[in-house]
């Protein structure tokens, strides 16, 4: 073999060894051998390397799957560990325990509706689980950093949750789901209305109801979805702008975006910021918007349209009550550090580095890392949220701390 043919072959070899690094580098986490946790159900836990993005200590997210689905497709297809290594967050997917009327398919047992009790069925082994994890020293998790998301029925079971245990969970992202008390008999159209859903929510709390004050709520829905009709989307949004109303205070719409993927989101506001926000996503039907590039996990988990990992993270980060004012009971704001003592920005990593945020370096192709910290931070077009505390000579992954 020729000098020639073997100096192109090591050039052609380059760039696929460097993507080969920096994949490592990207998911330096790793999945914990399937346990089970709390006493009863089948756990996939992911734990990054990274640091904390908030306060020196994790996050737990909890993401349920929906009927005909199991954790391990949540596991290979869902998207979350480059989230998880991007805030230092532990990442638990549950498998439904089985029981109830439809856990003979894989759903979770929301469907006992009003009769939900923390005590009983999947809404206790799910309190367990995250007590159990909490004790886990070596996961240095935050209890005021749980976060639950859910699809289809795991949705279900995450409107449950958000009521029945507000206390523990300080933000729900529900994902194609039916309203708090319902029992999954009105897919196809909202059988609780925002008064009553609001009442449900309440009832489901009882003496823990002080806690939903400090809670922040996220639907996602598909415009074409066939299985639960968008509609369900307005309606546990109504029901939630009640229920949170009644820390005092009007919420109402702040803002409105859009995504990369489709997605269109409203945000309302309540007089310290954002509490509530709904995604519709363009065009996609019933599933879980795993975000363009991810691949995996079998039925209902759309891999072309948002990123929503990525999207309810930098959400409930950015706007949780519990970090940022008041753990239980009203809000009230915490003193803070002045507004340019930190800066945070969230863009591709083409727009931070055409704004002096990120360096880069070329492998056949564009690789980015964070300004003066150094932190990989993917290709041209992911999205990254970064900061600053020294007036932009070194930037970090993550949120203000």
């Amino acid at each position: 073999m020729s000098n020639t043919i073997i100096k192109n072959s090591i050039k052609m070899l380059i760039p696929l060894v460097c993507a080969l690094l920096f994949s490592s580098a990207a998911y330096a986490g790793s999945w914990r051998s399937q346990a089970t946790i709390g006493g009863k159900l089948k756990v996939h836990v992911y734990v990054p390397t990274s640091s904390p993005a908030l306060k020196g200590k994790r996050a737990l997210m909890v993401s349920l799957h929906g009927c005909g689905q199991t954790h391990s497709d949540f596991k290979t297809g869902a998207n979350w560990r480059g989230t998880a290594d991007d805030y230092g967050m532990v990442v638990a997917l549950p498998m439904a325990s089985k029981e109830g009327s439809y856990g003979w398919v894989g759903c979770w047992n929301f469907h006992v509706g009003m009769n939900a009790s923390r005590t009983k069925s999947d809404a206790k082994y799910l309190i367990n689980m995250v007590k159990a994890l909490i004790s886990d020293t070596s996961l240095n998790i935050d209890p005021k950093q749980v976060y639950i998301t859910g699809l289809s029925s795991g949705a279900g079971m995450t409107n449950q949750l958000a009521c029945l245990a507000p206390d523990i969970f300080a933000g729900a992202g529900v994902n194609a789901g039916p309203a708090p008390g319902s029992k999954g008999d009105d897919l196809s159209s909202p059988g609780v209305s925002a008064s009553q859903g609001k009442t449900n929510c309440n009832n489901l709390a009882g003496s823990y109801k002080s806690h939903l004050y400090t809670q922040v709520y996220n639907n996602v829905h598909g415009t074409k979805d066939g299985s639960v009709a968008p509609a369900h989307a307005q309606r546990n949004t109504a029901i939630f702008e009640r229920v949170y109303e009644q820390s005092g205070g009007g919420i109402s719409v702040c803002s409105t975006s859009s995504l990369s993927g489709g997605g269109d989101v409203t945000t309302l506001c309540d007089g310290i910021g954002p509490r509530i926000s709904k995604v519709m996503v363009n065009g996609m039907e019933h599933a879980w918007p795993a975000g363009p590039g991810s691949s995996g996990g079998g039925n209902y988990i759309d891999h072309t349209h948002i990123n929503y990992p990525d999207y309810i993270t930098d959400f409930f980060f950015s706007n949780n009550r519990r970090i940022n004012g008041g753990g239980g009971g009203t809000p009230t704001p915490t003193p803070t550090a002045p507004p340019s003592s930190c800066k945070s920005v969230k863009s591709t990593n083409k727009v931070h580095f055409n704004n002096k945020r990120a360096t880069r370096n070329y492998v056949g192709y564009y690789v980015y890392y964070a300004k003066g910290s150094g932190q990989y931070l993917g290709g041209t077009y992911t999205s990254r949220r970064l900061y600053t505390t020294n007036g932009g000579s070194t930037w970090k992954k993550g949120s203000c701390p």
